[in-house]
């Protein structure tokens, strides 16, 4: 049951991002690149354009520096599929934790959940080696989840079945309870209280 409630969580929170206009959090603010880009553009069409830019990006235009742009791998992401939405889940290498809807809502660019965030990705770098490179970055499909690891040789892959992965059976099970630990940090920054069992 506890599991089954992990995956409900990640919905509840997303409800909540998708409610609320896309707000950056913590420390670090938020690039003037990401400002202009979405400043004209439909809340869910900004989404889509910062998440399909970040495959394309160094680690040095996403604001990484030093060891951090230099490491192999300096990001991940994660995705799920539920009726309402698509949500994604970023993390890089410093600490920064990201959470947005394809409906247009979610925080990014803050430090919140830097320590759930830096083990996000130390996490991916173990999953490496059983992924596959891609230039293709479609969402995942209902009751799919999708991983992209983020490396300075370009961008790999993986998704499982989300009821695998919610019973800690599947390979790619750490990487996902990884990924929940970051959204549960950034939760309880937002004050967003835990959902009640269905």
């Amino acid at each position: 049951m506890k599991r089954k409630f992990t995956l409900v969580a990640i919905l509840f929170f997303a409800l909540g991002c998708s409610q609320q206009r896309v707000s950056s959090q913590g420390q670090k603010p938020v690039s003037q690149a990401t400002r202009a880009e979405t400043k004209n553009s439909p809340p869910a069409v900004g989404m889509k354009e910062l998440r399909d830019k970040l495959f394309t990006s160094s680690p040095e235009e996403v604001g990484l520096s030093g060891e951090d742009a230099e490491a192999k791998v300096w990001g991940v992401m994660m995705e799920v599929a539920f009726p309402s939405g698509i949500v994604t889940l970023i993390s890089l290498r410093d600490g920064t934790a990201s959470v947005y809807t394809n409906t247009g809502g979610g925080i990014f660019g803050g430090y919140s959940a830097r320590n759930e965030a830096k083990r996000f990705v130390g996490e991916a770098e173990k999953h490496v080696a059983s992924m596959k490179p891609t230039k293709s970055f479609p969402y995942p499909e209902p009751r799919r989840m999708k991983f992209y690891i983020l490396t300075r040789a370009g961008v790999l892959t993986a998704e499982a079945d989300e009821k695998e992965l919610v019973s800690g059976q599947h390979t790619l099970s750490p990487l996902f309870i990884a990924g929940n630990e970051v959204l549960t940090g950034l939760r309880m920054h937002t004050g967003q209280s835990q959902p009640t069992k269905p």
